[in-house]
């Protein structure tokens, strides 16, 4: 697997799979997001416990699933550092909106847990990343049956997806660490 290729939903599922995870993807994808956005650095090895504590009742993962979950952390920092790249780990479009909802609410719930574990001063978050936080709270709740998939159910996915990667990104700005700060020059 090329390190720089974009981590694929099903062979993630499929490894999660095969060590009895009864976890998502989306689930591990949204907590790694919420833990980087919440403030975790990268370099940071306690995002590994938390992690471990939100998903796999504080156990190890086993090593070639450590291996990956490092990895899905480490491109996860890189795509918020870039502010080009950041895409949410969701099944692909043409699996069914049913389905894709699914993991998108899953994702939602995760990256909340993830951001309160390191986060606990929303309050000096900006109105702006407060109302999207309560946004993503709400996405959790959508309700996951559409009665058919149309174009306007399918637009209305695709709303809330970039609203996702909107929020996430807005809170890497305000709370994550190694963020690229321009220096201001001191005057004397």
């Amino acid at each position: 697997m090329n390190d720089k290729a974009r981590p694929n939903y099903d062979a993630f599922t499929t490894l999660l799979e095969h060590h009895n995870m009864v976890v998502t993807t989306a689930e591990v994808h949204g907590v790694i997001c919420g833990l980087i956005c919440g403030g975790m650095a990268q370099n940071d090895p306690r995002w590994q416990q938390h992690f471990n504590a939100l998903l796999n009742d504080d156990f190890e993962l086993p090593s070639d699933l450590k291996k990956a979950v490092n990895l899905l952390f480490s491109r996860v920092y890189e795509e918020l550092i870039s502010q080009s790249r950041f895409e949410l780990l969701m099944p692909d479009d043409d699996e069914p909106l049913d389905d894709r909802l699914e993991a998108m609410m899953e994702w939602s719930a995760a990256f909340l847990a993830g951001f309160g574990v390191v986060q606990q001063e929303l309050n000096k978050a900006s109105a702006e990343l407060q109302e999207m936080i309560q946004d993503i709270s709400s996405i959790t709740q959508v309700s996951g049956d559409f009665d058919q998939e149309d174009e306007e159910s399918e637009t209305a996915f695709v709303v809330l997806y970039e609203h996702l990667k909107l929020g996430a990104t807005l809170a890497f700005e305000e709370f994550g660490k190694g963020q690229t700060q321009p220096q201001r020059p001191t005057l004397h």
